[in-house]
This record gives structure tokens, C-alpha cells and sequence, in this order.
């Protein structure tokens, strides 16, 4: 059963204070000392962990808090970092909140910071964010579930939670549990309060624990110390062969390329020569009546994409991206988004008239807006993605011929004939139009519109016996009537193009995305809906292979697992 029944996520009361000062109106405290923020911050969590002594030497250096608030910690320890560590060295900052800020009251209290631009949108679980030599992973919901979870290595904890008499929950045995399972040996704990039951909890797990001078008029603070020797630096993955250059292959050879990997990238074509090739591809998150694994799924990867997109937009990566918004037209009889609780920036719910105003022409019912709705030409971000420095790209290979003996390591983002997994096929006819009606933003339908330089991307066709990729004008009135039937004033009948390609299904609509066995892990089966589920399982494969936190709940960890969902090995 999944963890979030619903997506909602409560947003904190804040009263501001003046000159900086924020406080909760729900736990009755405030985020960060009235005498000053950040000193407060130099103080009880990078004093009380030894920081930024500690990160000397280090190549990775990992961070756990509890308690994200407004971000404060993070920013502080990010500065502090980058100021006194040199170019190969990485933090790795892993947070949780429970009352996520809303995207308005972080810009109220960090105008100008680089959190704001990559801010995750606000859905229950974990989500990544990567910043310059630094990693983010953030996750909302319950400390003690989310934490519960994973794995990690933590080599310094900041517990910064409201105080434990305002917010007891927090402040959990099996929390402190959580705590001591994923601290490295020698790892160090700081908190702000000095209360007996968390130094006694700590105390229990292994933490060596003693007051000290606290900061500003508080007289106490807690720091820890747990026992241990730091392990000899484990083996880590250099090489990785990725079969398949379509969007799967291409942002994994691009998420591992960034930790340093050196990665092969073939295809038995060209770069995005499938699916992948179409001339544009609409970032389309699923909306279902509740948050299933499946919904939860690809509502992170859309957030994740949108983030990932206007990151390699900053590095000057080459491609083009739009964002005029998403119109959702439900189908007759399928729910609203009432009972899904979304956060409204991410999509909430309008009326017909409303639509017709969004879209700029007539609509045929209700639906749904979401405000960041995009849509990308996935070719131009494939070639892009594989043009790092760290990959060797080998087109027109034989790929048939690629065995797992001259590749201690891989990763196959292409199905190879070893995997015994029930993938299906379906060929997807895509239509250019000229602009049959004035459509302002993309509208999905039973297909999608993408109004693009005064002419439409209409599509696509699912066809599960036809797989000539064969552009056909049956297909063609197919797409036509689609867009009829949602735009109402739509007017001419004339393709001026088309494409056909195929796509890797599942029975379940949901991936396969991890490790088989020994040397060899897949990312296949993302549908129709690969341009925001294949950048998540891209991060969740390099995650695996170079040893990080993998970014995802135990609900979604065993929706996406090939071997739980496909038949034995051999």
C-alpha cells in the first residue's frame, strides 16, 4: 500500500517578524535564532559537527538533517563548502520536511538563491536536486518513514526540528534508530537543544553525547560522536557500457558522465533515431484519482525533469524547451483532481470557460491546467545530453554482438534478448498540421496538441499490431478527430508531415529500472511517457552505481524493480 493515500502536502503558517525573522504560527517557534540566522547556524551545526575542518581530504562528504525548514542550514553549509574544499570534492546534503514552504514564501525569504530557481514541486517523498559541487536530496513527508527507507552514509547529522516540547513527534526513538543505521563510523551529531530525552535516545544508539555552550541566550546545545573508523575508500564503478540512445540511454550516460564515469554510449542507429526522434515530446505527468505508485511515480520524474531541464538550459546545453502550460481534457466520466490533493502550481482543476481562455479557443469540456506544462524537442536535449566529455559515443553499432564478458559493468538503457521481461510494443503515429485553431498552450487529450513556430504537433496513434513505421493517412484523420473532438473550432484537415515510431511497454505502465544481476541493470518499458520517467530512472541507476542515496521511497523502489516484477532468472 502506498505510504501518501494523496499528494497533499500541508504548507507552514509563517508570521514574519521583520528585518529577516520568521516564525511558525502551527508549533508557536521560530526557524532560526532572532539574534541572527546564520550565525546561529556556524555555531550549533558546523562548530558542533567540526565543520568545515572535516571536509578536508574528504572527496564525499555527506550531510543529514531533519528538519529542511527554510532552508537556512543547507545554504550555509553549501557556502561553507564551496569556500574551503577544492573542485573534485562533493557534498551530499539529505533533508526532510514535514511542512514544506511553499515556492511564494521561499521567495519571500531568499529572493536571490539558487534553492529557489530548483526548488522541487511539493509532492510527498524524496526528491534530488543538484547544485554546483553539491547535491540536494530533499524529501517531504515523515522524518522517521522517510528516513526508515533508504541508505546512506551520513557523516554529519544537523537536527534542527522545532524544539521536541513543541514537536514531539519528531523526536522519536525510532528515529534516533534511523539515525545511527545510516551514520558512517565516526559520524557526528549537533542539535540546538539540550533536552534529556534526545541526549538519552542518542545515547542509546551509540552516540558519545555532552552539552556545551549553546548560542546566543540559549546556555545548552547537544553534540555526539558514534564510534568507529572511517572504511577503506570502496571500489567504485569507472567504466559503464549504455546500450540504447534514445532518452533512456542518453540521460544515463549523462547522469553518470557527471560523477566522473567514463561511459560508452551505442545504438544500433543514430542518437534518438526512435521514439526519441519525434519532433517535439510533451512533458505529460500521469493524473489519477489517487496517489498510486504509478501517479507518485510520474509526478516526481515530472518535477525532476522540470529541474534537470532548466539546470542543463544554465550550463548551455543546446536545445529547445518550452513551457506555455498543459491543458488536461479528462476523457467522459474520469475524475477530477479533487480527491489527488495536488499542490495547485503543479495542477488544479478549471472550468470549460476557463480552459477556452488558457487555450485560446473553444474546448470541448472541463479539465485540468498545469501552469509548468512543457514540451521539449527530445532529439536536440538526446544529442546534447551525449556530447559530455566523458562519453564515447558509437552509433550504428551491432548491438546483438555486445556480450556481458566485454563489460564488467553495464548499464542497458535498450532491451537486450537476456531479460526475461513481458515487454510489449506500440507503434505511435505522430502528425504536423498547420494550425487549425489558435491554441496558446499544449492541450492532451486522448492525444496532445503542441502549438509550435505557427503550425501543430498532433498525436500520437497507438497501433499494437502495425509495426512498419509506415506514416499512413488513416493514422493521420486519427490524430485529426482526436483534436476535433477537444477543440471544437478546429478547422482544416491537411498533414503537412508525420512520423512513426515504437514504443517499450509494460503491462502496468510502469518501468523496469535497476539491477538484474551481476553487472547488468535496465531502464525500459517507459511507454509513452519517457521524456519524464527515464531522466528519474536515469538518477536512480547512476545512484546505484556509484554508491549514492537512491532518491526514492520503498513503494516506489518496488514498483520500478525488475526482479520483483518479472519472472525468475535463469
Amino acid at each position: 500500500m502506498n505510504q501518501y493515500p494523496t499528494a497533499y502536502m500541508p504548507a507552514p503558517s509563517l508570521v514574519f517578524e521583520g528585518e529577516g525573522q520568521v516564525s511558525s504560527a502551527d508549533f508557536g517557534d521560530v526557524y532560526f535564532s532572532r539574534a541572527s540566522g546564520v550565525a546561529e547556524t556556524q555555531h550549533v551545526f558546523l562548530k558542533g559537527n567540526g565543520l568545515p575542518e572535516r571536509f578536508a581530504g574528504r572527496p564525499q562528504f555527506t550531510i543529514g538533517e531533519l528538519g529542511f525548514g527554510t532552508g537556512l542550514n543547507f545554504l550555509v553549509a553549501w557556502r561553507a563548502f564551496l569556500e574551503t574544499t577544492g573542485p573534485k570534492q562533493h557534498l551530499h546534503y539529505i533533508s526532510v520536511e514535514k511542512f514544506p514552504l511553499t515556492r511564494e514564501q521561499l521567495a519571500q525569504l531568499h529572493p536571490e538563491s539558487p534553492l529557489l530557481a530548483y526548488y522541487p514541486l511539493r509532492l510527498p517523498g524524496w526528491h534530488r536536486i543538484h547544485f554546483e559541487r553539491c547535491t540536494l536530496t530533499l524529501g517531504f513527508g515523515e522524518a522517521e518513514a522517510l528516513f526508515g527507507g533508504i541508505d546512506a552514509s551520513v557523516d554529519a547529522w544537523f537536527l534542527d526540528g522545532f524544539a521536541p516540547a513543541k514537536n514531539p513527534d519528531m523526536w522519536s526513538d525510532g528515529l534516533f534508530a534511523s539515525l545511527a543505521r545510516l551514520s558512517a563510523p565516526d559520524a557526528t551529531v549537533a542539535t540546538f537543544t539540550a533536552a534529556g530525552f534526545v541526549k538519552r535516545g542518542l545515547a542509546a544508539q551509540g552516540f558519545a553525547m555532552e552539552k556545551v555552550r549553546g548560542f546566543a541566550h540559549k546556555r545548552d546545545m547537544l553534540v555526539g560522536r558514534r564510534a568507529g573508523v572511517l572504511p577503506q575508500k570502496p571500489e567504485t564503478v569507472t567504466s559503464v557500457l549504455v546500450v540504447g540512445a534514445g532518452i533512456a540511454g542518453c540521460t544515463l550516460a549523462h547522469a553518470l558522465a557527471e560523477r566522473g564515469v567514463q561511459v560508452t554510449l551505442a545504438d544500433k542507429g543514430m542518437v534518438a533515431g526512435g521514439a526519441s526522434g519525434n519532433p517535439a515530446a510533451v512533458l505529460y505527468p500521469q493524473l489519477t484519482k489517487f496517489f498510486t505508485p504509478a501517479t507518485a511515480w510520474h509526478l516526481t520524474g515530472y518535477g525532476f525533469m522540470l529541474r534537470q531541464l532548466a539546470r542543463w538550459r544554465a550550463q548551455g546545453l543546446d536545445f529547445r524547451w518550452e513551457q506555455p502550460g498543459m491543458l488536461r481534457l479528462p476523457r467522459e466520466g474520469e475524475a477530477t483532481l479533487a480527491s489527488l490533493q495536488l499542490d495547485p502550481i503543479i495542477a488544479h482543476d478549471i472550468s470549460k470557460a476557463e480552459a477556452g481562455e488558457i487555450a485560446g479557443t473553444a474546448v470541448a469540456r472541463d479539465g485540468a491546467f498545469l501552469p509548468q506544462g512543457s514540451w521539449i524537442d527530445p532529439g536536440a536535449l538526446c544529442r546534447a545530453l551525449a556530447q559530455h566529455a566523458n562519453i564515447t559515443l558509437r552509433e550504428q553499432w551491432n548491438i546483438a554482438a555486445i556480450t556481458r564478458q566485454g563489460a564488467p559493468w553495464q548499464a542497458a538503457a535498450a532491451l537486450l534478448p537476456e531479460i526475461p521481461m513481458p515487454i510489449g510494443r506500440s507503434a505511435g503515429q505522430v502528425s504536423l498540421l498547420p494550425m487549425g485553431a489558435p491554441v496558446k498552450c499544449i492541450v492532451n487529450h486522448r492525444g496532445y496538441v503542441i502549438p509550435a513556430d505557427g503550425q501543430c504537433i498532433v498525436g500520437a496513434t497507438y497501433d499494437r499490431s502495425d509495426f512498419s513505421c509506415a506514416v499512413t493517412e488513416a493514422n493521420h484523420a486519427e490524430n485529426l478527430q482526436h483534436a476535433r473532438e477537444a477543440l471544437p473550432d478546429w478547422q482544416g484537415d491537411t498533414a503537412l508531415d508525420g512520423r512513426v515510431s515504437i514504443r517499450a511497454t509494460t503491462p502496468d505502465k510502469l518501468p523496469y529500472v535497476g539491477r538484474v544481476h551481476d553487472g547488468l541493470y535496465v531502464s525500459v518499458g517507459h511507454g509513452s511517457r519517457g521524456m519524464i520517467s527515464a531522466p528519474l530512472a536515469a538518477e536512480v541507476l547512476a545512484a546505484q552505481l556509484v554508491g549514492e542515496m537512491v532518491p526514492l521511497t520503498p513503494v516506489l523502489r518496488a514498483a520500478i524493480n525488475p526482479l520483483r516484477r518479472a519472472p525468475a532468472l535463469p
